[in-house]
């Protein structure tokens, strides 16, 4: 009937004929059309009989509407909210009424025309007045006849928002200073002081400004500051201004500490660290590689290079790829590029990769089982730094996942890759290793942590790969745990909530082929054929199908031929041609593969570009040589200038010319002789020949050496001949 029953609040919308205000539905006569209603009020009257049918009417006009029920706020209250106090209140209150209201309805009571004769009767039995019945019975059937109607309205209770206050009077204890009472006193705050507290604690809760204190100068500068007549700020007049307390105590009521925390905060931290969250990380993901996360850090320790254990090469970045659905680090990388599409790859690649060659590369042994994955996601959640690029999209395109970027500034977009690294941390421990670095800063004296570095990529990578081990088999995960999985006593962690779901998830994983993911995920490059190979990078690389149609003959003696190179950085004998649809290995040269074979390319690069660096000693020393060259051969040529001036021109250029071969064969025999006499003297060791000691005597004293003899005695013979020709 129109929804009408027996405690509904009945409300006039527009001006009614039979009701001014809302009423309460205390009783319902189908029977005699007839119905009663008392005020819907605290403090109502006595409740009356209407007419059903009119009622209906003016329901059906709209006229009167059923409206919800407003409980007051003392209503709605546990007992262990109330005190002992109005508890006992309460009962006294109830015990009052209780033998009028107990196993009667409203109706017998007012039957009969012998309501009033009741009361009264009933007051003189409790031993009160008829008016406090009255007041209690009309509260309970107002209130939907519920014993917690007898509680105090404390709704409305407390001082009044506007407090009238007598204009000159002090408010608060009067201050002291060494139990003497002075005369400053807090003053009254009028709408002007509300206003100046409201912009300037804004100051503070916005983050403008450091502390409380910041703010309250602020506040004094402004507002409080006299103006001198040239219009330059002058002194703060005493005890015009709130004090530091009344700043803070109104400051507070003005902004709520949630306004305050996320002002001082910024909306970065605040949706990171102090946001509600309300939902989890998994909603809407139904199985393993259903989405897959990846992020990137800088790794709390310092890392040497491998080539020279004396070269520091800073702290490596780590990108961790993790399954959404079983928390199961799915993929790794340990690079020196910072978070890009050029170290994602990387990542991408190993984690869509069986792992088992990767692990055996850095001297860590598993079975299949122990890492099992290899498969793509049809998600890819990532920072635009890693993904948001043509090359990221080329991705997504050729293997087929949906990207998601999250937006700046957002970590808490892929909320579990980012605990992940804290695990990590923790797992190992880095800030005790040498190297690493403390969250503490470096106290003034302290040894450089910098210096202590002796770790190499290789081997922090090793770790890395041991902790992501440690991660997957061992991290307790119960809250991930579906009824079938506890049903079939699934092991809670990352490996085990895996194999589980492999086998039972709707989501089919899928795989690629190698040729797919070298280029899709793996760098390229155009290089050129040189007569020593392929050259990449400063280095020489061969191939079977390169030697067989000659590749490195035909780009030499022809026009130069261009290939292109699919490499993975981490290991430099990673690396193939593409012809056709058929990827072909290549290897380092003999000699080249003796010294940079199993190395990173970014070591190689750094050896190469570090061995082509001249120290400034070196280039000055070079500069230095370069001129003392060109000095003495200045000073040469001087003196042999000098020496063929003083030999006196020739008679002819022919004659100049005429003798040079028997002059080249003189200088000839010349210079045999003393190649003769300085291995005689090398033979004879430090004894040498007579002759030899005694040429230099003989110079003094004017006669000729052995070599001058030799060669007077040549020339003297060849003359003689030449002379008888």
């Amino acid at each position: 009937m129109r929804n009408l029953i027996a405690n509904c609040i009945i409300t006039p919308c527009v001006e009614s004929a039979i009701f001014g205000c809302p009423v309460r539905l205390l009783e319902l006569d189908s029977a005699r059309r007839k119905v009663i209603v008392i005020e819907y009020a605290f403090s109502s009257k006595k409740p009356w009989v209407e007419d059903l049918d009119p009622i209906l009417s003016e329901l059906d006009s709209a006229v009167l509407c059923i409206s919800p029920e407003q409980v007051p706020d003392f209503l709605v209250r546990d007992d262990d909210e109330i005190s002992e106090k109005e508890l006992d209140l309460r009962e006294k209150r109830w015990n009052l009424v209780r033998e009028l209201v107990e196993g009667r309805t409203v109706g017998e009571l007012l039957a009969g025309g012998c309501f009033g004769s009741r009361i009264n009767a009933h007051a003189s039995a409790v031993g009160v007045d008829r008016k406090q019945i009255y007041r209690l019975l009309f509260r309970f059937w107002s209130m939907g006849q519920v014993k917690n109607a007898f509680l105090n309205n404390s709704t409305n209770w407390g001082k009044a928002k506007n407090r009238s206050i007598t204009p000159g009077k002090q408010l608060g204890r009067p201050p002291k200073y060494l139990g003497v009472v002075y005369e400053d006193r807090a003053i009254m705050l009028g709408e002007k002081e509300r206003s100046a507290i409201r912009i300037a604690y804004d100051r503070f809760a916005s983050g403008k400004c450091g502390t409380v204190r910041d703010a309250w100068d602020w506040m004094l500068r402004k507002f409080y500051t006299k103006i001198l007549p040239g219009g330059e700020l002058g002194e703060i007049a005493r005890g015009t201004y709130p004090t530091i307390s009344q700043f803070k105590y109104h400051g507070k009521k003005l902004f709520d500490d949630i306004y305050v925390l996320k002002g001082r905060r910024g909306s970065i931290r605040w949706n990171k660290d102090y946001r509600a969250l309300t939902g989890s990380a998994s909603d809407g993901v139904f199985g393993p590689c259903h989405r897959f996360e990846i992020d990137s850090t800088i790794a709390d320790v310092y890392l040497v290079h491998r080539i020279n254990r004396n070269w520091l090469i800073g702290r490596p970045v780590i990108y961790v790829v993790v399954d959404n659905y079983s928390r199961m680090i799915v993929g790794i990388h340990i690079g020196l590029e910072g978070p890009s599409w050029n170290g994602a790859r990387h990542a991408l690649f190993n984690a869509y990769t069986s792992k088992q060659e990767f692990c055996k590369r850095y001297n860590v042994e598993i079975s299949e089982d122990e890492w099992p994955c290899h498969h793509l996601p049809f998600e890819l959640s990532a920072d635009r730094a890693e993904l948001l690029s043509e090359a990221g999209e080329t991705m997504s395109n050729t293997l087929g996942t949906i990207l998601k970027i999250a937006p700046p500034f957002r970590p808490d977009w892929k909320s579990i890759v980012e605990s992940r690294f804290r695990l990590i941390n923790e797992g190992l421990d880095l800030k005790f290793y040498p190297g690493g670095v403390d969250a503490r800063r470096l106290e003034r004296g302290d040894r450089d942590y910098e210096l202590d570095a002796i770790l190499d990529i290789d081997q922090f990578t090793e770790m890395v790969i041991l902790a992501v081990l440690n991660h997957n088999k061992n991290l307790r995960l119960p809250h991930l745990l579906t009824e079938q999985m506890i049903a079939d006593e699934v092991s809670p962690t990352p490996l085990g909530i895996w194999r589980w779901a492999m086998e039972h998830s709707p989501i089919n994983a899928r795989t690629k082929g190698a040729e797919e993911l070298k280029i899709a995920l793996l760098p390229s490059r155009e290089v050129p054929i040189k007569r020593g190979g392929i050259y990449f990078q400063g280095l020489y690389f061969t191939c079977e199908i390169l030697q067989r149609e000659q590749w490195a003959e035909n780009s030499h003696n022809g026009s130069t031929r261009y290939v292109r190179v699919w490499y993975d950085p981490n290991c430099v004998d990673s690396a193939w041609v593409k012809v056709g649809a058929e990827f072909h290995p290549l290897t380092l040269v003999p000699h080249m593969a003796h010294k940079f074979s199993g190395y990173r390319l970014e070591e190689i690069l750094d050896v190469l570009n570090i061995t082509k660096q001249v120290s400034p000693d070196e280039s000055f020393h070079a500069t230095q040589d370069r001129v003392k060259l060109q000095q003495r051969g200045e000073e040469i040529i001087a003196e042999a200038t000098k020496m063929k001036k003083q030999a006196g021109k020739p008679p002819s250029k022919a004659k100049f010319k005429a003798d040079k071969r028997i002059n080249r064969q003189a200088e000839l025999a010349v210079d045999r002789a003393r190649d003769s006499v300085e291995l005689k003297v090398i033979h004879s060791g430090s004894t040498g020949s007579s002759e030899s000691l005694r040429e230099p005597v003989a110079l003094e004293k004017g006669e000729l050496s052995s070599r001058g003899r030799s060669f007077l005695k040549l020339v003297t013979g060849e003359s003689k001949g030449s002379g008888h020709e």
